[in-house]
């Protein structure tokens, strides 16, 4: 499936602060939206996530390719862009992983309650939610001996993390994760930015990482074909051919951090409102074209740079997406050893 925005405008009080943003976004692609503050980043995930407060004037169109007749919105035309998140079809939502995950997170209840409550929301019966919910923190690092703690006994960079299998939780066809990175250290956030690389990547046939309960499948997937694999240290078992599978979600990545944009397939450059500039993430990081983002890339840091563009590289030669190559990746030079 293919997530279509067309032509995205935002305005507040009469105000443009989006004007023809034009995206498509697949799923198991990782596009960076990257700009200073200001630029219209949060406003456009948000108006995918269908979170925009009533004082916002939106025009433009947001359309899901591949939904069949059951699970089009109530919208016209299949339009999710004019309709709240509450309203769109379990088919065609969207999860929203902000920078702050105690927006997301219940501070007095155990994470693995919290995310097997969001498993049930989505589809699962009582019994199969707690196994869903104990996958997915699996799947993002966290141990299971850890699921019984609340959120406040947790670091940042796990927090974080269980926020992603939180929105991971509701079996979303398009992951949105604003500035997720910007108060984490940079071991937090190449763990970090490994998960949200690894839960993207499309499954070779027959395998997963998730594991449905037996005999039962929330979504059903095409036989002998899985979405998500299993990480090579996550004890995850892969699931026979056939299995049920959670198709890998779109990521979209609102960061202003270069290296963390460099673990995208393709980076796009919003300015005051407007894209000026996108296409795939080495040649927009070495050959930038707009002034705009050349001006970025010469601001940036020279080992923060470096370690972008090693990113990419490193990107390329990781099969089992290890946190220690991504972490050397993307750390500035005098903290590498």
């Amino acid at each position: 499936m293919k997530i279509v925005l067309v032509n995205l405008g935002v305005a507040i009080g009469g105000r443009a602060l989006v004007d023809d943003v034009s995206l498509t976004l697949a799923q198991g692609t990782r596009t960076a939206l990257v700009g200073a503050s200001g630029a219209g980043k949060s406003l456009t995930c948000a108006a995918l996530a269908g979170t925009l407060t009533s004082a916002a004037t939106v025009t433009g169109s947001l359309t899901v390719e591949g939904l069949d007749g059951s699970d089009r919105p109530d919208g016209p035309d299949g339009d999710l862009l004019h309709l709240p998140a509450a309203r769109r079809s379990r088919a065609a939502r969207a999860a929203l992983v902000q920078q702050d995950p105690a927006t997301a997170l219940h501070p007095l209840l155990r994470i693995g309650d919290q995310v097997a409550a969001a498993a049930r929301a989505a589809g699962h019966n009582r019994r199969e939610a707690p196994a869903r919910a104990q996958a997915l923190l699996q799947r993002v690092g966290i141990d299971t001996a850890l699921t019984e703690r609340v959120p406040g006994r947790l670091s940042g960079g796990q927090r974080q993390r269980v926020a992603v299998a939180l929105a991971l939780a509701a079996e979303p066809v398009l992951l949105l994760a604003d500035e997720p990175t910007t108060a984490l250290d940079v071991v937090a956030r190449a763990e970090l930015l490994a998960v949200l690389d690894d839960v993207t990547v499309p499954a070779p046939a027959g395998s997963c990482a998730v594991p449905a309960p037996a005999a039962s499948c929330a979504v059903p997937a095409p036989a002998a074909s899985c979405a998500v694999p299993a990480p090579a240290a996550s004890g995850a078992v892969p699931a026979p051919a056939g299995s049920c599978a959670v198709p890998a979600p779109a990521l979209l990545l609102v960061t202003h951090d270069l290296a963390a944009a460099s673990l995208c397939d393709e980076i796009v450059v919003l300015h005051q409102g407007r894209v000026i500039e996108q296409g795939p993430a080495h040649h927009v990081i070495t050959r930038p074209e707009h002034p705009v983002t050349r001006a970025m890339c010469s601001a940036a840091r020279e080992e923060t740079l470096a370690g972008a563009l090693a990113a990419i590289e490193a990107r390329a030669d990781i099969t089992d997406h290890s946190v220690s190559a991504i972490a050397h990746a993307i750390a500035p030079a005098e903290v590498r050893t």
